[in-house]
Formats: C-alpha cells, sequence, structure tokens
C-alpha cells in the first residue's frame, strides 16, 4: 500500500542525526543533578522555552513547552474554559483537532472555505446570527489543513477583526507554517491578547521530536502550569534538549530549507498529474486537496484508491459541515522515496481521469 494518508516529511539521514542528538543529550545528563529528574514544568525549562521563543520570534514570558503541538492544541482548550463552548472552525478541517474539540464536548460550526480558508464574512454570519454563542476559533492560516492554502494579509486582520468585534478566542495552528517562509504575519502576531500560538518540530523536523510550543495570551499564563500538570505532568528533558540543540545551531532551519526544496518538487510534479482538480495550495506544501465531481462521493474514491494500493484521506474525515468541499486529500510525505509517492498520485490521477 502506498501511503499517501499520513504527512510525516521526512529526508535521508534524519533517523541517524535524530540518534546522534538524543545521544548527545543524555550524555550531558548530570548525575549528581536531581532537579533534571523532575517534570519539566517545575525546572530546567528557561532555557529551553527562551531558545524555541528565539527562533519562533515569540515573546519568551508567553511561550512555554509542549509534548507536541496536539498537546498544545488540548491545553489551549484547557487553560481559557472552552470546554463546552462552541468553537468556528473550517468547513474542512484538522481531524485531530476536531476529535478533541468533541472530546471537550465542543460543540463545532463549520465556516466555508475558499482558496485562503476560512472566510471572516462567514464567521461573522455565524457570530451574528441569533442565539449566537461561538467563543473561539480554531484556524491554520499559513498551508491549512487539509486544503494546503494559505491565508493573505487581508483575510488575516478581516478574520482578527470579526474575533474582536464578537471577544472570540483563537486557536491558531502552526504545524505547517514552515513550508510558506514568506508568509504574512501570524494571528498571534496580529492578536496577541486573544490568540493561543500551537507549534511543534512533528512536522518541521520529525514525528519521534516530542517537542512542541505553546504562545499563551498573558491573562492565561497563571493557569497554564496547573493545566499542563493534569495533562502530561511534564515533557521529556532529554528529548527537548536535543529538539532545542537543532534549533541553536541551525540544523532545524537547514533541514527546513531541505525539506521546503524537496517539497515544491513533489508538489510541482503532483500537480502536473493531477492538473486543475488541484485546491489553491503553498508551492513547497507537501501535501495536496483534490476535487472530486459532483457525482462522486470521497467515501467511495477513498475505497476505489484502496482497491489500487494506495491510502489517501475522504473529505468526509475533515468535514464539518454540508458546505465542506468535495474531495480529498493527498500527503506527499507518507512515503520517504519521492518516485513512490509520486507513483502513488498518477495511480489517483488514473482513477480521475476515470470519472471525467
Amino acid at each position: 500500500m502506498i501511503d499517501m494518508q499520513y504527512n510525516f516529511p521526512l529526508l535521508p539521514g534524519q533517523p541517524g542525526q535524530w540518534r546522534e542528538r538524543l545521544r548527545a543529550a543524555v550524555d550531558a545528563l548530570d548525575e549528581n543533578n536531581f532537579n533534571e529528574m523532575r517534570p519539566t514544568y517545575r525546572s530546567n525549562q528557561t532555557a529551553l522555552t527562551n531558545a524555541g521563543a528565539r527562533w519562533m520570534g515569540t515573546p519568551p514570558e508567553r511561550t512555554f513547552l509542549t509534548e507536541g503541538g496536539h498537546h498544545g492544541s488540548l491545553l489551549s482548550l484547557m487553560v481559557s474554559g472552552l470546554a463546552g463552548q462552541t468553537i468556528a472552525v473550517d468547513a474542512a478541517a484538522y481531524t485531530g483537532a476536531l476529535v478533541q474539540a468533541r472530546a471537550m464536548r465542543c460543540p463545532l460550526i463549520g465556516c466555508a472555505v475558499d482558496d485562503e480558508g476560512m472566510v471572516a464574512e462567514s464567521l461573522r454570519e455565524h457570530c451574528a446570527a441569533e442565539g449566537n454563542c461561538v467563543a473561539a476559533i480554531y484556524v491554520t492560516p499559513t498551508v491549512h489543513n487539509p486544503l494546503g492554502c494559505v491565508a493573505s494579509l487581508a483575510r488575516r486582520e478581516a478574520l482578527v477583526a470579526v474575533a474582536r468585534e464578537f471577544d472570540l478566542l483563537i486557536v491558531e495552528d502552526d504545524a505547517y507554517g514552515y513550508m510558506e517562509p514568506d508568509a504574512p504575519p501570524t494571528l498571534a502576531k496580529l492578536a496577541p491578547e486573544r490568540t493561543f500560538y500551537v507549534r511543534g518540530l512533528s512536522k518541521s523536523y520529525a514525528p519521534g521530536a516530542r517537542t512542541g510550543f505553546l504562545v499563551v495570551p498573558e491573562r492565561f499564563i497563571p493557569g497554564l502550569s496547573a493545566a499542563i500538570m493534569n495533562s502530561a505532568t511534564g515533557s521529556s528533558l532529554v528529548h527537548n534538549r536535543a529538539a532545542v540543540s537543532l534549533i541553536e545551531d541551525g540544523t532545524l532551519d537547514r533541514v527546513i530549507a531541505e525539506k521546503n526544496v524537496e517539497g515544491a518538487r513533489r508538489n510541482a510534479a503532483a500537480r502536473s498529474l493531477l492538473g486543475d482538480r488541484c485546491w489553491a495550495g503553498a508551492r513547497a506544501a507537501w501535501h495536496l486537496w483534490v476535487n472530486l465531481p459532483s457525482h462522486t462521493t470521497p467515501q467511495w474514491f477513498e475505497q476505489r484508491m484502496a482497491e489500487r494500493e494506495v491510502a489517501i484521506s475522504g473529505g468526509n474525515w475533515f468535514a464539518t459541515s454540508k458546505d465542506a468541499p468535495n474531495g480529498f486529500r493527498i500527503a506527499l510525505g507518507g512515503e520517504v522515496d519521492a518516485e513512490r509517492a509520486l507513483e502513488g498520485v498518477a495511480r489517483v490521477a488514473e482513477e480521475l481521469d476515470r470519472l471525467s
């Protein structure tokens, strides 16, 4: 089975590189320092969070270590009191975030999307509707998952304006932001007073690097340590030191640059095979949204591709409203071997041609 379902962009040589970083982090442990045996929310955190804040360009006093992006988004829901509150999301949104919100008993409202992601006017209509109870929005403005698109500065400012008008909190997932280095400012920079900014290394480096960062509005800082303690106790000092070493010596930025070159190559090759069926997206994105004819369901097409030994993600997994685009996501990072990934794209294109 060709994996075009799970998106973990990796490059040759990364496993050995990560092993060496972990080994160095273990060797650096002080056998007489008991603080190093304690959870990182109590000790050893300042140097690590400062390094992450410098890398992201975020205020260190509002930056916290997490066990990856999923943990960061969960903490956002916990510390903000959003449990049970209504959250506006895209009509097609990341399944992991949807699962978290539902687990926290948060009703979801799906907003219309276009080639820049969430449509601000759709968000405003939902907020202004009679009986409105929207408390927050979850968005991925830079390299949307699953659509792969990037919001312009004007779109970001429009979303922030609606959030301020209706006093909404914002959870900004920037897992794939590294794929668009020239993206407009994050929502966290445009509206720091209400935005939880989530970023991890699972995509930009590797899924085994379970280090992430969460930047929180100042008013929520007092409750964050308790939320971390109650959700994960703390994170791995060894893993965090290994990950931060990649940041501090520039290795992570070099890996990202290499990934963006390879991502652009795979993306261009995939688009040449799929043609105008693809959603507009970042040129270096390692995933694409592909539209289906109106008479074809994503469930049926996903099953058809499974028969062709290609695993894709049908749009039904991401849909939050009847306005969700009819299509599917293909991940170009499920296979380390580029030719194998593009063979999967070719099979997808063949099946789409049969539907025409």
